[in-house]
């Protein structure tokens, strides 16, 4: 089973054979486009069971609705309601430190670049999102900040409600970017990246992906 190390390991070896074979230019607008395509997807997910529950679209929806979940220790962050805002806080990432731990970090800091936005995209809520500061832009915590004020206690209980319903395994997530990244590197004409970032996958995790 999948979890977080192989997402991460996943996106950025999707980010170094862009880069590595299509060149820089063109290879950061592969991995912005491939990171895009992802985070709506999730995004608009998250959109449709909030309003399947007939909820409003607003930052607490988002924030109920998110589709993963780490293991206890691997992800360490605040949330706090600020002039009217949400500010998260995180001081420990399980996608930075597998990046850092591999030396990936150069291609880990794309997905920290376009993910967040792109989710919010997806969503489309009522709400927007400013990233102050991140880790992979050489920060020592990321900070986001929605301009929306959310309830902890109110969306902790809806969560605890939903008893994670909405949460969708690992191995989901690596298949859905992987086919975000195949849908995109063939409409582009890139279709001989996908062979060196399974390649490499498998190396550095023992698992087959696509």
């Amino acid at each position: 089973m999948m979890e977080i190390r192989e997402h991460a390991i996943l996106f950025a070896l999707t980010a170094k054979h862009c880069l590595d074979i299509a060149g820089h230019e063109n290879g950061e607008r592969l991995i912005r486009d491939i990171t895009v395509l992802y985070g709506h997807k999730r995004g608009e997910r998250m959109r449709r069971r909030a309003e399947a529950d007939c909820e409003t679209p607003d930052i607490a929806a988002y924030l109920v609705h998110g589709e993963w979940q780490g293991k206890p220790g691997e992800n360490i962050s605040t949330m706090s309601s600020e002039s009217g805002r949400t500010v998260s806080r995180v001081t420990k990432c399980a996608w930075h430190d597998t990046w850092k731990a591999l030396g990936l970090q150069e291609y880990g800091r794309y997905y920290c670049r376009y993910i967040d936005q792109a989710l919010c995209e997806g969503f489309h809520g009522t709400f927007s999102l400013e990233i102050p500061a991140s880790m992979g832009s050489g920060d020592d915590h990321c900070v986001f900040v929605w301009s929306q004020a959310a309830d902890e206690k109110d969306v902790a209980r809806r969560k605890e409600k939903l008893g994670g319903s909405g949460i969708l395994p690992f191995d989901f997530h690596c298949q859905e970017l992987y086919e975000c990244a195949s849908a995109v590197l063939i409409e582009s004409g890139r279709k001989d990246i996908l062979s060196g970032i399974r390649n490499e996958f498998k190396m550095l995790t023992g698992v087959s992906i696509g």
